[in-house]
C-alpha cells in the first residue's frame, strides 16, 4: 500500500513540475496596430483644455443627472450585471478551496429470514489540485469578465450623463424655436390685419390679402407643429431619467454658446481612457483564458479526498462521538476518447477568439473615427455659427427694411414674403448651431474618453 502512495506521489510531484503555464493565444501585434502620434484631423482652431462645462451647467441639470444615474432602467441592469460577475468570480474562486460535506444515510436489508438496518455519518472532503493551471484560467476568465462589466458600466454612466445633457438643450432648443414661432405667428397675423385694413381702404390688392392670409396659417401650422416636437423631445428626456414619459418635465434654461477649447490629448491615451475601449480589451482577454482553459479540459485531474464517520445499525449511537472509521484517497482521471468532443470544443473557442480579435479592432477604429469626425465638426460649427449669426442680423434688417418699402410702394408683397421667410431661416439656424454645438462638444468629449460623470461632478 505504502508502494502505492509513494508511486502517486512521484507522479503527482512530476506532473506538478512539469505544469505549464498559461500561454496567450491573442494575436498582439494585430491587436495592438501602430498608432498616429496626433489626430489627423486639424484642431488648432480648439484651444486646449479651456473651462467649457461650466457655461451648459445649471441647478435643474445636475438634479436630472443625479436622478438618471439612480432611476435610469438599462443604467440599473448594468449595475446589476457588475453584482452577477461578482458572484461568477466567488463561484470561479471558491474551486480552489477544499469541498467539505456532511453526509447521513440509512440502509435496511435483509431477506425472509433476518433484517438488518446500517446507519452511517460521514464528514467528507474532496480537492482537485489545479496542475495545469486550468482552475486559474476560469478564474482569470470570471475576472477579466468582472472588469468588462465595470468597465461597460462606466461607460454607461458616461453615456447616460451625456444623453441627459444633449437632451436637456435639445428640449430647451425646442422651446426657443416655439418663441421663435410664435413670434413669427403673431407678426403673420398683424401683416394680415395691415394688409387687409388697407385693402379695405382700397390700398392693398386682393393677392396681398390672400398671401399674407396664407403666411398666417401657415406659420400656425409650424408653430403647433414645433410644440409638438418640444413635447416629443421632453418625453424622451424623462425617459432617460427612468419615469412615465407624460412631457410635463419645466425646463428653465437659455442656450449657451460654449467656448473653443477642450483637451484632446493623443490616440494612444484613448486606448487607455475609454472605457469602452477598456471593455473590449478585458474582453478579449477574457476570451483568451476560455480558450487556455478549454485547451487543459484535454489534461488529467487529480483529486484528493478523505472522510471520517460513525456507522451502527442504531441511529441514536450515531451522534456517540466514535468517529473510528476513516478513509483517504486520490484519483487521476483523464480523457481517453469523447470523439473529437474536447479537441472541437478548443477550437471552437479558438475561432470565438479570433472574432474577439476583429471585433476588438473594429470598436478601437470606429472610436477613433469619432473622435475624428467630432473634431472636424467642432471646428466646422463654430465657423457656420460665427457666419449664420452674421446673416441672421442682415436678414432682420432686411426684412424690416422690406416692409417698410412695401408700405411705401417700391416693392410687391412677395419680396415682403422672402425677406421674413429669409431672417426666419437664420433665426432658426442661430438656435440650431447652438444646440448642435453643444451636442458635439459632449459627443466629442464623450469619445475622447472623458469621464462625464466626474466632469459635471468638479464643477458642481
Amino acid at each position: 500500500m505504502n508502494r502505492h502512495f509513494t508511486s502517486l506521489a512521484m507522479i503527482t510531484s512530476l506532473v506538478i513540475l512539469t505544469a505549464c503555464t498559461s500561454a496567450s493565444y491573442v494575436d498582439d501585434p494585430l491587436v495592438k496596430p501602430q498608432l498616429p502620434e496626433s489626430w489627423q484631423t486639424n484642431a488648432k482652431s480648439l484651444k486646449d483644455n479651456q473651462t467649457w462645462v461650466t457655461p451648459i451647467a445649471t441647478e435643474q441639470l445636475f438634479e436630472l443627472i443625479r436622478i438618471g444615474l439612480n432611476s435610469n432602467q438599462p443604467l440599473i441592469q448594468l449595475a446589476l450585471d457588475v453584482e452577477i460577475k461578482k458572484q461568477q468570480l466567488n463561484i470561479s474562486d471558491a474551486n480552489f478551496w477544499p469541498e467539505l460535506n456532511l453526509a447521513a444515510n440509512s440502509r435496511r436489508s435483509g431477506d425472509s429470514d433476518t433484517q438488518s438496518t446500517l446507519n452511517n455519518l460521514s464528514l467528507d472532503i474532496s480537492y482537485e489540485l489545479d496542475i495545469w493551471g486550468k482552475l486559474s484560467d476560469s478564474s482569470r476568465a470570471s475576472k477579466l469578465n468582472l472588469l468588462t462589466a465595470q468597465a461597460n458600466y462606466q461607460q454607461a454612466r458616461d453615456s447616460l450623463v451625456a444623453e441627459v445633457i444633449i437632451a436637456y438643450y435639445k428640449v430647451v432648443t425646442s422651446q426657443e424655436l416655439v418663441k421663435l414661432f410664435e413670434r413669427r405667428t403673431e407678426n403673420a397675423k398683424l401683416s394680415f390685419e395691415i394688409i387687409e385694413s388697407g385693402y379695405l381702404q382700397g390700398l392693398n390688392t386682393a393677392l396681398d390679402v390672400y398671401l399674407t392670409q396664407n403666411e398666417y396659417h401657415s406659420e400656425n401650422s409650424n408653430l403647433l407643429s414645433q410644440r409638438s416636437q418640444r413635447n416629443k423631445d421632453i418625453r424622451t428626456l424623462e425617459r432617460l431619467l427612468g419615469g412615465y414619459p407624460a412631457g410635463e418635465l419645466l425646463i428653465d434654461a437659455t442656450l449657451p454658446l460654449l467656448p473653443q477649447g477642450i483637451k484632446i490629448g493623443v490616440p494612444s491615451e484613448l486606448v487607455k481612457r475609454k472605457p469602452q475601449l477598456q471593455a473590449a480589451w478585458y474582453q478579449l482577454l477574457a476570451q483568451d483564458a476560455l480558450v487556455a482553459y478549454a485547451q487543459k479540459q484535454r489534461y488529467p485531474s487529480i483529486r484528493l479526498g478523505g472522510d471520517i464517520g460513525s456507522a451502527s445499525s442504531d441511529i441514536g449511537n450515531l451522534l456517540s462521538g466514535d468517529y473510528s472509521s476513516w478513509s483517504v484517497f486520490a484519483g487521476l482521471t483523464a480523457p481517453i476518447f469523447n470523439a473529437g468532443r474536447l479537441k472541437s470544443q478548443t477550437e471552437q473557442q479558438k475561432l470565438i477568439l479570433k472574432q474577439q480579435e476583429q471585433q476588438y479592432l473594429n470598436t478601437l477604429f470606429a472610436a477613433f473615427e469619432v473622435v475624428e469626425n467630432n473634431l472636424d465638426l467642432d471646428a466646422s460649427l463654430q465657423q457656420q455659427y460665427r457666419s449664420t449669426l452674421k446673416a441672421q442680423d442682415n436678414a432682420l434688417q432686411a426684412e424690416t427694411l422690406s416692409f417698410e418699402q412695401y408700405q411705401s410702394g417700391l416693392v410687391s408683397y412677395t419680396t415682403v414674403l422672402d425677406a421674413q421667410k429669409r431672417a426666419f431661416v437664420a433665426q432658426s439656424s442661430v438656435i440650431s448651431l447652438k444646440n448642435q454645438i453643444i451636442a458635439n462638444r459632449i459627443g466629442l468629449h464623450l469619445a475622447l474618453g472623458g469621464d462625464l460623470d466626474a466632469s459635471v461632478t468638479e464643477e458642481e
